[in-house]
């Protein structure tokens, strides 16, 4: 082997291990929503009600830890590059997302008049599934208007440029 294919397959090689780590990363950004939801349930042990709270959070702690369970496995999924897995992760991503920020929506309106501490975890919550709905879009196109509310959208283009600017070149492009 000479010098110059020794060093392409280095940097073959090391752009692979950068890449990994790039992935890694962005796993361990998805897997955060586990800690978050930990973080959501120690509420309830600081609550003036602890049966109160546990009741308001349930639903909401339910939906993170099944959608985040399903998001990890579909960002390892489309990491491994099966190109016909690649349809059914973009409706189960979706979907999952769908049913986070729904679930958000729902507890922010229950305890939107109450002093909570939920209510700060659950904004952290929001702006890390953000970074995970960015990650997710470097992979495919996801119908964010079916997944938030128009509202969350708008921030959403608010705090990441490159989600605005993906979803910018989305709409200049005319449907096939």
């Amino acid at each position: 082997m000479d010098y110059k294919t020794t060093n392409n397959v280095s940097n073959d090689m090391g752009a692979a291990v950068n890449q990994i780590s790039i992935w890694e990363q962005k796993y361990y950004d998805i897997s955060e929503l586990f800690a978050l939801n930990d973080e959501l349930l120690a509420t309830v042990e600081t609550a003036e009600n602890p049966e109160a709270q546990l009741a308001l959070i349930e639903p909401l702690v339910t939906v993170i830890g099944e959608s985040t369970e399903l998001l990890t496995e579909e960002y390892i999924g489309l990491c491994e590059g099966v190109p016909s897995r690649k349809a059914k992760a973009k409706s189960r991503i979706e979907g999952a997302l769908r049913k986070m920020y729904g679930a958000m929506h729902a507890f922010e309106n229950q305890a939107r008049d109450t002093k909570n501490a939920a209510l700060m975890v659950v904004k952290k919550i929001k702006r890390q599934l953000e970074v995970v709905v960015s990650h997710f879009l470097d992979f495919m196109v996801l119908s964010l208007d079916r997944v938030m509310q128009k509202h969350d959208v708008e921030e959403l283009k608010q705090r990441h440029a490159n989600i605005a600017l993906i979803l910018h070149q989305m709409s200049q492009t005319p449907n096939t």
